[in-house]
């Protein structure tokens, strides 16, 4: 990890001679800001809604957590493990489509629209909601259920390209979603094969849709270790 220094460090290399004197302290603190946040605190958040749904679905974490054993047994994960870990993978992306962290998305249209019959004029915000298309049910059957299946490719590709944008599409399209998804798969992964975690009973799990869609005060689980398995 990096701390703001080291970012600092490495935002101020990144940059020529020129950028550099252009570049003020507000802008180099907005830099910053957009890599610790951005690049931490959304995968937190899915990380924390993925561990939450598993504690629901006790055949999908056992699923997962075979996976997981078959792959790496006891040894640390690699990169060409990605490809093997399927299972981990829909369960991230079906997490995403629940409860995605960019929960809403905000655009300002540069020219005159008419979008679902309404007079968009320049200038205008128009805010879409990841949280709400990905829980309609002309894409989604049965939209509430936590269906890691749905994203096994050949369901995928019945599905139209925007009816899931947790990383957003398009020019603006998140740069780091690639990162995210690796981060994601890698920790998940870890995290199952060494421990189970269930949400304390009666505890009650609250939204927040601020920037991010988070739990209010997190989410209050116990963890009970598993043996891992050799592979």
């Amino acid at each position: 990890g990096h701390d703001a220094g080291d970012l600092l460090s490495l935002l101020m290399s990144a940059k020529d001679e020129d950028t550099r004197e252009q570049m003020t302290d507000r802008q180099l603190r907005d830099e910053v800001m957009t890599i610790v946040l951005a690049g931490h605190e959304t995968t937190a958040n899915a990380l924390t809604w993925a561990l939450f749904l598993l504690s629901k679905n006790p055949l999908a974490a056992q699923r997962l957590r075979h996976e997981v054993n078959d792959v790496l047994g006891t040894r640390m994960p690699a990169m060409s493990d990605l490809p093997r870990l399927t299972y981990t993978r829909m369960v991230v992306e079906e997490t995403l489509r629940l409860y995605p962290p960019a929960w809403v998305l905000e655009r300002q249209a540069i020219a005159s629209d008419v979008i679902g019959g309404y007079r968009v004029v320049p200038n205008t915000i128009v805010a879409v909601a990841p949280y709400t298309l990905h829980r309609h049910p002309r894409y989604w059957p049965n939209p509430e259920d936590f269906d890691p299946e749905r994203f096994a490719p050949e369901r995928s590709a019945e599905r139209p390209k925007y009816a899931y944008l947790p990383f957003g599409a398009g020019p603006r399209l998140c740069i780091g979603n690639g990162f995210a998804m690796m981060e994601a798969q890698i920790i998940l992964a870890m995290v199952v094969r060494d421990c189970a975690l269930h949400v304390v009973p009666d505890f009650k799990v609250e939204l927040v849709p601020s920037i991010t869609l988070r739990p209010r005060g997190g989410v209050l689980m116990s963890r009970v270790p598993v043996a891992r398995e050799a592979g």
